[in-house]
């Protein structure tokens, strides 16, 4: 019961996040919806569907790979910074300005973790080319660090992975 309330929570909160009108996306979805009759879910359902068979073929999968991963956050990042006080998600309930603070926290540890991935991945290179759909996981990888929930990808691989290294190579200030 509890685990439905929560797939229940994080499709109200898509349902919210497709629907505002102050998001990029909005014009798009109201296109979508117009063209094809569909709910604005049931559009970003079938556009993930066609992503994923998109990511069956290598040289679409790679650019889609690095533009989730890449031109995506790098546009939040931007408007994290640009614009002073952006309003607070709604699940955080404090001032403006820890919730500013917070989310360029997140932006931060999120490239943290690309770069680190971005290592990680140009010294395995020739072994990742033989593993099946890895452009795909690599995508839902770096969607995962990006997403904005407090326990995302990038909070994960920042505390697990990423702080340890730097406390064992440069030793702990503690």
């Amino acid at each position: 019961m509890a685990r439905l309330t929560r797939v229940e929570l994080v499709r109200g909160v898509i349902d919210d996040a497709l629907n505002d009108r102050s998001k990029p996306w909005h014009a798009a979805f109201v296109r979508a919806e117009a063209l094809t009759g569909l709910p604005r879910f049931r559009v970003l359902l079938c556009v993930v569907l066609v992503a994923s068979v998109l990511f069956m073929f290598e040289p679409t999968a790679e650019l889609m790979s690095n533009v989730f991963a890449l031109v995506l956050p790098a546009v939040a990042t931007v408007s994290a910074t640009v614009s002073p006080l952006p309003p607070p998600p709604v699940w955080r309930k404090y001032d403006r300005v820890t919730a500013a603070d917070e989310a360029r926290n997140e932006k931060f540890a999120y490239w943290m973790t690309f770069a680190a991935a971005l290592i990680v991945e140009s010294l395995c290179r020739p072994v990742l080319r033989f593993v099946p759909l890895y452009q795909m996981c690599r995508t839902w990888f770096f969607v995962w660090c990006f997403v904005p929930i407090r326990e995302n990808g990038s909070a994960y691989v920042l505390d697990a992975v990423v702080r340890p290294f730097f406390e064992m190579v440069f030793g702990s200030d503690d």
